[in-house]
This record gives structure tokens, C-alpha cells and sequence, in this order.
């Protein structure tokens, strides 16, 4: 389990820095278990492509706050920068130059200097968008534009278990599944169309005991799954990735022995076995997990 978590972490490192994974909007999923190692899957809700905001990047609208007129007619949008003259040993020199002379700004200068800066934050928008794009379509991602994301819900369909994929707009798809396997051998859920790497929403793994580890790293709150397997590794959660968005109940009900899980509750007799649940928003911080032996 600790490696497996591992290597999401440096797997996904360059998607993190890239700003594209899949990840839970609002969901419900239920996972039925069964003694003769049969499983049920559903999923219905929302998945989403994240994209990181660029707040901290943009200075936000123009204002008049921004333009700087001088009377040697210079101007510039920003802050005033003042050259310091240095000592050869770094220090400041005692005689400094005076600061550049300002004055008011004219009609013609206010709108150059308006026209200047919306033009470079238009264009630093599309250089982020453009890298954001190149670097989900290496891992087999969708880019933001809505053709490249309605035909991936077209390949989606092609896919067992994707009753419905409807594309929503901004990255967001709202999606039916449901699959029907055995646990003789490892599960994940999702698996995407050409993408080589998967933060999963499910994984179930058969031991040699043969007992069964179901885990849903994606289906956290808070920092996502990077912070969430952070914390349970030790390792410092410096949120380098996009927040999650996952809001819903994960259900899992079995009629096997429950040997641990991490739910808040505990498991609740049914009449088709126990079930443990989870509910996940932004305040829950834990990756739910459970082992079940038949």
C-alpha cells in the first residue's frame, strides 16, 4: 500500500505541475463484494478534468493604480521599480540617485498603457492555457477546448462500463457506470483512453491470502489524494496539486469478514451484508480503505 501510494505521488508529479487530472466532482458510487469474488461497480455523477486556477499568476484588471508617468516621458503599468546604486561589497551606496519624477498621466498615455497590459494578460492566459493543453494531451489527456473533450466522451462509450458520458462544458463530464468483474485479479477504475497514468477513484487488489484491499484515493476532500497520501506517508503537503472537487457517499457492502476499514461508523448490517460508507466533501481529509476476507 505504501508503495502504491508512492508512486502516485512521483508518477503524477509532472500532471501536478502540468495542472491536468481526472478527478470526482459530485458523485455516488456503491461497490458490492461478494464471498464467491464476484463485484459490482457503480458510478453516476461527475468527473472532472482539473485545471488549476491562475489567480496567483494574474494581477487582476487594469487600473489607473497601475500606470506610472514620469516627466523624462517614460511610462510603465506596475509597480515603480527604483534602481539602488551598490557599494563593490553590496552594500547600498549612502548617495543615492532621487527617484524618477513623476507626473499625471494623459488621456492618450492612460489608454496605451490600458491597451499594453490587457494585450500581455491575454497573451500570459494563453501561454499558460497552451502548456496546460500540451501537457495533458502527452498523458493521453483531453485539452480544455470542447471538441478535444467531446470526442473523448465519444471514445469513452466505446468502452465497457460507460453507459453514458455527457461532456458539460469546461472540463466537466457527467457519467453513468457500471461493471460487473471478479476479483481474481487487480481492478481500477477509472482507466482512460490512451492516458498512462491514473490517480484511481477505486482500486480493488486480491492478496495472496485472499483476502481483498479496497482503496479510493481519488474520492477525498481537502488537498486531494497528493495530500491525503502525503500525510499517511509523512511526507510534507506542499498542495503543489489542484484542490479536490469530490463531494458524494462511497458505499461498499459485502457479505465477507470486514477486517479494518477507516470509516467514521464503522459497518451497518443489511440484508445483503455489512456496509461501510463514506461520505467525502472538502472538509474529509481521508482516503477511505477497506480489507475484506471471504
Amino acid at each position: 500500500m505504501g508503495g502504491f501510494g508512492k508512486f502516485i505521488v512521483a508518477a503524477a508529479a509532472p500532471l501536478m505541475l502540468g495542472g491536468c487530472l481526472w478527478g470526482p466532482g459530485k458523485f455516488t458510487s456503491d461497490l458490492a463484494l461478494r464471498k464467491n469474488g464476484s463485484f459490482v461497480l457503480d458510478y453516476r455523477g461527475e468527473i472532472m478534468l482539473q485545471i488549476p486556477d491562475d489567480k496567483d499568476e494574474d494581477a487582476g484588471p487594469w487600473s489607473e493604480q497601475n500606470a506610472h508617468c514620469y516627466v523624462d516621458g517614460q511610462t510603465s503599468n506596475g509597480p515603480i521599480i527604483v534602481a539602488m546604486a551598490m557599494e563593490p561589497d553590496g552594500k547600498p551606496k549612502t548617495d543615492q540617485p532621487p527617484p524618477p519624477k513623476m507626473r499625471a498621466c494623459t488621456k492618450a498615455e492612460l489608454a496605451k498603457l490600458k491597451s499594453e497590459y490587457e494585450t500581455d494578460r491575454a497573451q500570459r492566459s494563453e501561454r499558460k492555457r497552451e502548456q496546460s493543453d500540451q501537457m495533458a494531451k502527452l498523458f493521453g489527456l483531453p485539452g480544455s477546448d470542447d471538441e478535444s473533450n467531446k470526442r473523448f466522451a465519444a471514445q469513452l462509450m466505446k468502452y465497457q462500463g460507460w453507459r453514458s458520458v455527457t461532456y458539460r462544458g469546461k472540463g466537466l463530464f457527467d457519467v453513468d457506470y457500471h461493471f460487473e468483474g471478479h476479483v481474481g485479479q487487480d481492478y481500477v477504475f477509472p482507466m482512460m483512453p490512451d492516458s498512462d497514468i491514473v490517480i484511481p477513484f477505486i482500486a480493488i487488489r486480491r492478496r495472496v491470502d485472499g483476502s481483498v484491499m479496497v482503496t479510493a484515493p481519488a474520492l477525498t476532500g481537502g488537498s486531494g489524494p497528493f495530500g491525503a497520501r502525503a500525510k499517511m506517508l509523512n511526507l510534507p503537503d506542499k498542495s503543489d496539486g489542484p484542490p479536490s472537487r469530490a463531494e458524494g457517499r462511497f458505499t461498499i457492502t459485502t457479505d465477507g469478514e470486514i477486517l479494518t476499514n477507516n470509516s467514521e461508523d464503522g459497518p451497518v448490517a443489511g440484508s445483503s451484508g455489512k456496509s461501510v460508507r463514506w461520505d467525502v466533501s472538502p472538509a474529509s481529509n481521508k482516503i477511505p480503505e477497506m480489507l475484506v476476507r471471504f
